[in-house]
């Protein structure tokens, strides 16, 4: 598909612009839904830049990679022909073909971008929230095009890129307490969860508007969110929010600090402040653990300061001549929804009760205050709900046990098949073998009250 939209001259006067901008994108269904980003480009370009006239061409298709457009006639044609000041350029969203891709960027459109004295913009993509970590995929899209812009400046080419996937990253760590199942996250996606909505293109425009204009405003400042027009969607705070996430990663702007200060806090995220433990078994084999430590556990420690949770473990490092104990530490948020709901990230798991030496977690996971750490039993995990769960088809922990225990099966494997809202038959039932109905302890007793 392609589409012309530079201003024709058939001996007809114009308006009079102090400068008029071209613009040519070729990309593929991330940069032609909701009518194409180009649309949005030119409202918010035209309003932050006064005197400034947007027209622009694109060729773009569904699915096409940028090794594609190459071999395209067309495509080649439209980019060698008409005459642009930026050339935008985005690779087909999961890069199918990465290399050939960073092929056409060295050989085709970095050479023409040149020739043309154009600046190559490029347009930096973002992975799924269903995908096993959206972290991890937009970063390894970050890496494709800050390679690409490499190569592209080797070929003597002005680059820029609009990093329009680490402002949906952004957003979801800032505005979204880094939890991507949060319907404000959501809004920035289509139904398929891939493509971006109108308001995200929204976002996707803003961070081109400061990244391929930086030299026009001035450092620390920015673009005046309140000169652009509003979108359907949007929020009063998002508008400059997304300005301002536009501007941070454009340069144009520093970065600014967000507080995670303890006076926020309340409820339970209040209480869970502090450092807690979990006794947990060495991962070791049982015979080199023998040799390390009389009982083959250690204290994993958690931090909690603010949102921010620091987990600090061991792991196994394998090599010919066995393993080794190295530290790793993984970090989690908090996503404070309101005073009673507190979910951790990226785990998903909800605070179910807290007390002043247990927290009992919705994945079955039971933390001890560090000051009463003698109260840790190892791999503490508390059944979550068994006394009234049941799977899909009616059948409840009882069912279970006994089809595990009459089959042999491992219950790893076919306790978690099914679920029931948020919990599995592993998390729920103690013939599982992952969780433990607590003891008569008076602590256990305290924070299962209502639940077991």
């Amino acid at each position: 598909m392609v589409l012309h939209a530079w201003p024709l001259l058939f001996g007809c006067a114009v308006m009079a612009f102090a400068e008029e901008q071209r613009v040519l994108f070729v990309g593929d269904s991330f940069s032609f839904v909701n009518g194409g980003v180009w649309r949005q480009y030119k409202t918010i370009a035209e309003a932050c830049i006064p005197g400034l006239h947007v027209s622009y061409a694109q060729s773009s298709e569904g699915a096409r990679t940028l090794a594609m457009a190459s071999a395209d006639p067309a495509a080649r044609k439209l980019v060698h022909d008409m005459q642009y000041d930026i050339l935008v350029v985005q690779d087909q969203s999961s890069l199918e073909e990465l290399e050939e891709g960073l092929e056409a960027i060295k050989e085709w459109l970095s050479p023409a971008a040149k020739q043309h004295e154009a600046l190559l913009g490029l347009y930096e993509t973002w992975a799924s929230p269903y995908m096993v970590n959206i972290t991890a995929g937009t970063l390894w899209l970050k890496a494709f095009y800050e390679k690409a812009a490499t190569i592209a400046r080797g070929q003597g080419a002005e680059v820029a890129i609009a990093r329009a996937g680490e402002a949906f990253l952004k957003f979801l760590d800032e505005e979204c307490g880094h939890d991507w199942q949060d319907p404000a996250f959501h809004t920035l996606y289509a139904g398929d969860f891939q493509h971006p909505s109108y308001l995200g293109h929204n976002l996707v425009a803003w961070t081109m508007v400061l990244s391929f204009n930086a030299k026009r405003f001035e450092h620390g400042k920015g673009c005046d969110a309140s000169r652009v027009p509003d979108v359907p969607g949007q929020s009063k705070d998002w508008k400059p929010t997304f300005a301002r996430i536009a501007c941070e990663l454009s340069g144009v702007c520093s970065k600014q600090a967000k507080s995670s200060s303890h006076k926020e806090l309340r409820g339970q995220a209040l209480k869970l402040q502090g450092h807690w433990v979990r006794q947990r078994k060495l991962p070791l084999p049982q015979a080199q653990c023998n040799r390390t430590d009389h009982d083959c556990t250690y204290l994993e420690q958690w931090a909690i300061n603010g949102t921010s949770v620091t987990q600090i473990g061991k792991s196994a490092n394998w090599t010919l001549n066995g393993a080794t104990l190295v530290t790793k530490e993984r970090t989690h948020y908090l996503h404070v929804l309101d005073d009673d709901n507190v979910k951790m990230i990226p785990d998903m798991s909800f605070v179910k009760q807290i007390s002043d030496n247990k927290v009992w977690f919705s994945d079955c996971v039971v933390l001890t205050r560090a000051e009463k750490a003698d109260l840790s039993m190892v791999d503490e995990c508390w059944c979550v709900d068994n006394a009234a769960w049941q799977d899909l088809d009616g059948r409840d922990c009882a069912w279970w046990e006994s089809y595990v225990d009459k089959n042999n099966y491992d219950p790893s494997m076919y306790c978690n098949k099914l679920m029931n809202g948020h919990a599995a038959a592993m998390l729920s039932c103690p013939g599982c073998g992952k969780c433990s109905v607590p003891d008569e302890r008076k602590e256990a007793r305290q924070l299962t009250s209502v639940h077991i």
